[in-house]
């Protein structure tokens, strides 16, 4: 998310809900300089409704952490909540091919 700031100058604010790793990218973010302009702060993403505000955010993105929520349709309402109509939302998850143990048949896949 640093580089995505410094690259783009957009004003990022990230959400974790390991403390330690609220920590520290804070401190990364003050070594760079940037900590007006990017942040994190603890929080779950299943209740993002508890910590960001509606239609605030232009984008949201994520990486490798929606696949984690126990309820991803509550996980994915907070987002489009969060984001101002016509926001945009990336994510980008791992997969489990077919030849890795993927069944078209099993609803959970």
């Amino acid at each position: 998310m640093r580089n995505i700031q410094q690259f783009t100058g957009a004003d990022i604010t990230g959400v974790t809900i390991n403390d330690y790793q609220v920590r520290v990218a804070n401190q990364y973010c003050a070594q760079r300089g940037i900590s007006d302009k990017c942040r994190v702060m603890q929080g779950d993403f299943q209740k993002l409704n508890e910590k960001f505000d509606e239609n605030v955010y232009d984008a949201a993105y994520a990486i490798e952490s929606t696949c984690h929520s126990p309820d991803r349709i509550e996980c994915f309402k907070g987002i489009h909540r969060a984001l101002k109509k016509g926001g945009v939302f990336v994510a980008y998850e791992w997969v489990v091919l077919p030849e890795r143990g993927y069944d078209a048949k099993n609803s959970d896949h």
